[in-house]
């Protein structure tokens, strides 16, 4: 199932860093640090606790694949993961996803609204 005007819903297979039968990998518009990825299911769903057993296990395999092609790419020094869940600091979609963020070296991460942060 999906949603009309949900960006993850439809996004550009040009775009897609990896994919299952379950979930696709995708670049974060609006990045935090190089490299930043989002891991998504395919169904539309709000809630990580509404994803089925295979689901998530499918996001988990998506998520250590995301992290091998980010160190491939970026080398990074290490990553932050993390998603929300539920209707916290002004989510624009209902979508689950999870965030990847590469981090380097003598880097300040400034997480922004979306972790709930005054930017």
């Amino acid at each position: 199932m999906t949603e009309l005007n949900c960006p993850y819903c439809n996004f550009d297979e040009y775009d897609v860093i990896a994919k299952n039968d379950f979930g696709v990998v995708l670049p974060e518009p609006h990045t935090l640090s190089k490299g930043h990825a989002v891991i998504v299911p395919l169904r539309h769903v709000g809630s990580f606790f509404e994803i089925t057993d295979k689901e998530r296990k499918s996001l988990m395999s998506l998520l250590e694949q995301a992290r091998n092609e980010l160190n491939l790419r970026y080398q990074p020094t290490g990553f932050h993961i993390g998603f929300n869940d539920g209707q916290v600091f002004g989510e624009a979609t209902e979508h689950v996803h999870i965030h990847i963020i590469p981090r380097y070296e003598n880097q300040t991460l400034a997480l922004d609204t979306r972790w709930g942060f005054k930017s």
